[in-house]
């Protein structure tokens, strides 16, 4: 463990987060398989799915919150200037992606006249109800938005824990302490 870790509530925040966005992929990845397609396990997965991510989109909300009230402990000495770059540079991403990727899918629900719901109570209309726009299929665009998105995600958090462990196994540093739930703060 290291002396210096972010807050505990970024640090409970950031698991519960990981966990969420782990079930995002899991329910989402299950919910495109053609054997699901207009099954009521289809429609109750898309429903947790969208739930969800709601969810996320406060808990990011906060997060970002903390984020700048709270500033985060300094990077590990004898960090080459790429590395420094590459680790404000993932971070920033990690906050950024998943809003754009969120939004994309709000506006994909709200394109085809679904609405958004959050555990069955109704969320704001954020885009209106349009079929089409230039000749875009707007819910088609933006379905397809959302799972580029959703995948380039996946591959910014692989590229985050791959930095994490050789921080610690090639560098080490303990830069996953910094973001342990044990600790002072």
């Amino acid at each position: 463990m290291t002396d210096q870790q972010y807050v505990r509530s970024a640090r409970i925040l950031h698991w519960l987060m990981a966990l969420g966005f782990l079930s995002m992929w899991t329910t989402g990845y299950i919910m495109k398989m053609d054997s699901l397609e207009d099954t009521p396990l289809e429609e109750s997965l898309f429903d947790i799915h969208i739930s969800l991510g709601v969810t996320l989109l406060g808990l990011l909300l906060l997060r970002v919150a903390i984020r700048l009230l709270n500033k985060p402990p300094a990077l590990p000495a004898g960090l080459s200037s790429w590395e420094k770059l590459g680790s404000h540079l993932g971070h920033l991403g990690l906050y950024v992606l998943p809003l754009v990727t969120m939004l994309v899918a709000w506006a994909e629900v709200d394109f085809g006249g679904h609405g958004v719901k959050w555990f069955t109570i109704a969320m704001p209309k954020i885009f209106p109800t349009m079929e089409t726009f230039a000749g875009i299929k707007l819910e088609d665009a933006t379905a397809t938005a959302h799972e580029l998105l959703a995948w380039s995600l996946l591959a910014l958090v692989a590229v985050h824990v791959a930095a994490v462990l050789k921080h610690k196994y090639w560098d080490g540093h303990d830069v996953m302490g910094r973001m342990s739930l044990l600790g002072k703060k």
